[in-house]
């Protein structure tokens, strides 16, 4: 019981500690510059679209984690500029589904491109032995992602 609670607090610690970092780390990957007219919410809501043949708005929503209401006007934009395009839903004849177009997945592939090159700048800053660590934890977290399948694997 002693070495569970020990244990509990071991982690606790960590967690806070990365907390604070994955913070810090999230500011300042905000400060990577984007193409004109581009911003994190509407690279997220290309992305999450580009990952579907096809998706509804409510559906959509639901996955960026926003109101419908909001993810309507991100929509609208997007149309507005050219980088997705509304298809009619054949399924329900009300319903309107949502595709990338060639031109928001080029937008999409050059920021996202931008953004890795800043953050390949960033990281020729570290050590070795700093990449390793980070390394390390990209392949954790990847296994918090599957639901720790991973740690119950090793």
């Amino acid at each position: 019981m002693q070495k569970a609670r020990s244990s509990r607090r071991r982690d606790e610690k960590l967690a806070a500690v990365l907390m604070d970092g994955l913070s810090r780390l999230s500011r300042q990957l905000k400060s990577i510059k984007l193409p004109e007219g581009m911003t994190r919410e509407r690279l997220s809501t290309l992305a999450t679209i580009g990952t579907h043949d096809t998706i509804s708005v409510t559906a959509l929503a639901a996955l960026e984690n926003v109101r419908p209401a909001t993810m309507s006007r991100m929509v609208s934009s997007l149309a507005a500029d050219g980088f997705i395009r509304r298809l009619d839903d054949k399924s329900d004849g009300r319903g309107v589904l949502l595709a990338v177009t060639a031109k928001g997945r080029k937008a999409y592939e050059r920021a996202t491109q931008k953004s890795i090159a800043q953050l390949a700048e960033a990281l020729d800053e570290l050590t070795p032995e700093q990449l390793d660590a980070l390394q390390a934890l990209t392949t954790a977290l990847d296994g918090l992602q599957d639901g720790g399948r991973a740690k119950s694997r090793q």
